[in-house]
């Protein structure tokens, strides 16, 4: 692992800020993820358009250029020199007088973590996951926009926490209606009589990148999707389940709660998805 620290490549022993940060104060931040294949960064664009997009909900413009952050992404990348990398790229508001207001900011800091990733352990394909029904609500728009990838991110790890302590993989996370928004790292998805169903943003999730690539994938290949509203019972009743998200691609559900889902193996349609997803991987890297 390295980490560059406003341009500074450093390990990670001596990769420090200051504990005034309002990152760490606050999770006054903003940040990205981004997996590489092969050695190559996999949607930049896409990712730092995303990182615009937070920034603006929380008046957080970032003062690098997309080209100076993409820069510093490929240095890192090649300093690590590994095939599959976990990138992480944090802005901050900066450090500053101990206070609630922004305006007491000395200046934002830039963060980029350079992880080398092992591979996703095959049973998550070959078996599938189990997950549950969160008791901890999704933030309601109104309070903290879940759109904004921001470092403030207690509402996910409690809700994780819950799946953890019942021997579950994840979360799945409701809004206050009782609708299902995602899980708590991820989007999730149903298939129901050959329909490949997932929630509209409007039910309180973030937009992921995976799930906007698959939705176009799945058009593309004349599947019928939907974005459609849907609660804890329409997982139960769904004849596959599935979560995406960039690091673990498409990841097969066949346990909710106590209620097994299908057959209780990876679906058909949910391998399909996912080898069309790489196939899609595959032709962009080129």
């Amino acid at each position: 692992m390295i980490v560059s620290i406003n341009h500074e490549i450093v390990n990670e022993q001596n990769a420090k800020i200051s504990i005034f940060d309002r990152g760490f104060l606050y999770g006054d931040s903003i940040y990205e993820v981004i997996l590489t294949y092969n050695g190559k960064p996999f949607l930049t664009k896409e990712h730092l358009d995303r990182l615009w997009n937070s920034g603006k909900g929380i008046g957080l413009t970032p003062k690098w250029t997309r080209e100076e952050l993409t820069a510093e992404i490929n240095k890192g990348i090649n300093l690590l020199g590994c095939s599959r990398q976990y990138v992480r790229l944090i802005i901050t508001r900066g450090a500053g007088d101990i206070s609630l207001d922004p305006a007491q900011s000395d200046g934002q800091n830039l963060i980029v973590i350079f992880k080398e990733l092992a591979d996703n352990p095959i049973t998550w394909y070959e078996d599938g996951v189990h997950v549950i029904i969160a008791n901890t609500m999704r933030n309601p728009k109104s309070a903290m926009d879940p759109s904004i990838k921001s470092g403030n991110y207690l509402n996910n790890v409690m809700a994780l926490k819950e799946a953890r302590e019942q021997g579950a993989f994840d979360a799945v996370m409701l809004n206050g209606k009782g609708q299902i928004s995602e899980c708590t790292t991820s989007n999730i998805w149903i298939i129901k009589d050959q329909n490949i169903i997932t929630p509209p943003l409007s039910a309180g999730l973030m937009g992921g990148i995976t799930r906007a690539k698959l939705l176009e994938i799945a058009k593309s290949h004349n599947y019928k999707v939907k974005e459609e509203t849907l609660t804890p019972q329409s997982l139960f009743d769904s004849d596959e389940c599935f979560l995406t998200s960039s690091s673990k691609e498409l990841v097969p559900i066949t346990k909710v709660d106590q209620h097994i889902i299908g057959n209780g193996k990876p679906g058909i349609l949910t391998q399909e998805l996912h080898n069309h997803y790489k196939d899609f991987v595959a032709k962009t890297l080129k």
